[in-house]
């Protein structure tokens, strides 16, 4: 997933826009205290989170399998020359 991450960064892989739109979204639904159920709940305010943080790896997760896949497609590429 890191190398993934790190290749989307640099440009030379291109994540789906559904994704990059998840992962952004995520991102600023965890790091911001606007949340469905507040914070300052204690354990209750932080099940949003958590649920979100899983969804956001779920997602990852694909994402990264689609990621091998055009790995694998690279390398046969490079192989078939």
């Amino acid at each position: 997933m890191w190398q993934m991450i790190r290749e989307t960064l640099s440009g030379r892989y291109r994540m789906s826009v559904i994704t990059t739109i998840i992962v952004v979204m995520a991102i600023i639904y965890i790091l911001f205290p606007f949340d469905f159920i507040p914070d300052y709940i204690p354990v209750l305010g932080w099940i949003d989170d958590g649920f979100i943080f899983f969804l956001l790896l779920k997602v990852l997760n694909k994402e990264t399998q689609r990621y091998i896949r055009h790995k694998a497609a690279e390398r046969r590429k490079i192989a078939d020359g």
